[in-house]
């Protein structure tokens, strides 16, 4: 388990950066203007496929972060304290428990499967 544990961790430390390097990279197509650009040039192009990837990142990274964490003993308003639900035009939206509960069971069901009473 203790190897399966360290994967997660080691996958939202490599996510993390990968999210800070596409935050950046965001942040420079703004900057040149890359949003205002015609609908179907490439700069246009560029900067959708790099916002989608960031979003889809960031949720995914979301999900495993508040699985690994419940996994670790800490409590979901430990996790998401500073959390806002209800942001503007519902951007900030409550999490899927389900993908959660999967995760976990994943995660579970491997430490079921290679430690005899081992903890976390």
């Amino acid at each position: 388990m203790k190897g399966k544990i360290l994967e997660l961790k080691q996958w939202l430390k490599d996510s993390g950066k990968e999210i800070r390097r596409m935050k950046d990279s965001h942040k420079n197509y703004q900057r040149m203007g890359y949003e205002s650009a015609p609908w179907n040039s490439k700069r246009t192009q560029d900067y959708s496929k790099n916002l989608g990837s960031l979003c889809k990142l960031r949720w995914e990274y979301r999900h495993k972060h508040i699985a690994y964490s419940e996994l670790r003993g800490r409590t979901r308003a430990q996790i998401e304290a500073s959390y806002p639900y209800e942001g503007r035009n519902g951007w900030h939206e409550k999490p899927d428990e389900s993908w959660i509960k999967r995760i976990k069971k994943e995660y579970l069901s491997a430490c079921s499967q290679t430690a005899e009473g081992g903890g976390l």
